[in-house]
């Protein structure tokens, strides 16, 4: 009698024959497929819930490396912005300090109108590298209309423009003293308020 061999095939209701093996195996991809879709979701889910400090850890150290190259690339930037600046302002104050004081009235004063305005409108900024940068050109405009008042006051003591000069001289040397010292208003201040603390902790604390 012989043994009924098992079908390794299993015809389908439209009559394509379709291997046992493949089936199994279709089955076997689809579990997979499933398996990978549900990893991938609770990544998503996790992510979204609590960001990168649950990811896949290789994802977060290339996140880190790229934002620190990032950082680097900015850092590099802002120092070649700085020197770029360094440069525009030196060059503009010695242009400033290599103009010579003219020994005339006429055109002591029209020379003065011109750094009297610009001292009029600036400001003075000594707390940042970029601030200290700036304030070498205000810093020769004042020094040279200084040496102009001097001129000034000897050839033209009775010009009426000479009170109009004075006052801008007087407000920009008051302005830059403000904000030269402005550091150490605020470090005063500081000290001044801890030592309030310990007095009042001292009187009130027993």
């Amino acid at each position: 009698m012989k043994t009924k061999r098992p079908r390794s095939f299993y015809v389908h209701s439209n009559g394509i024959k379709v291997s046992i093996i493949e089936i199994d195996n279709m089955g076997k991809i689809g579990e997979s497929f499933k398996r990978e879709v549900g990893k991938n979701t609770g990544k998503f889910v996790s992510n979204l819930m609590f960001g990168d400090k649950h990811s896949t850890p290789y994802r977060r150290v290339d996140a880190e490396r790229h934002a620190r190259a990032q950082e680097a690339a900015l850092e590099r930037q802002k120092d070649i912005d700085m020197n770029l600046l360094d440069g525009a302002v030196l060059d503009n104050v010695d242009e400033v300090l290599q103009t010579p004081i003219p020994q005339s009235e006429k055109e002591l004063f029209d020379l003065m109108s011109i750094w009297g305005a610009q001292l009029a409108n600036s400001s003075w900024d000594f707390d940042t590298k970029e601030g200290n940068i700036r304030a070498q050109y205000p810093d020769a405009v004042l020094e040279k209309f200084k040496q102009s008042m001097l001129i000034a006051r000897t050839i033209a003591p009775s010009n009426p423009m000479m009170s109009y000069y004075e006052e801008i001289l007087a407000k920009a040397t008051k302005r830059r003293k403000r904000a030269k010292t402005k550091e150490l208003r605020i470090a005063l201040i500081g000290i001044g308020l801890f030592a309030l603390c310990v007095l009042i902790i001292a009187i009130f604390g027993d």
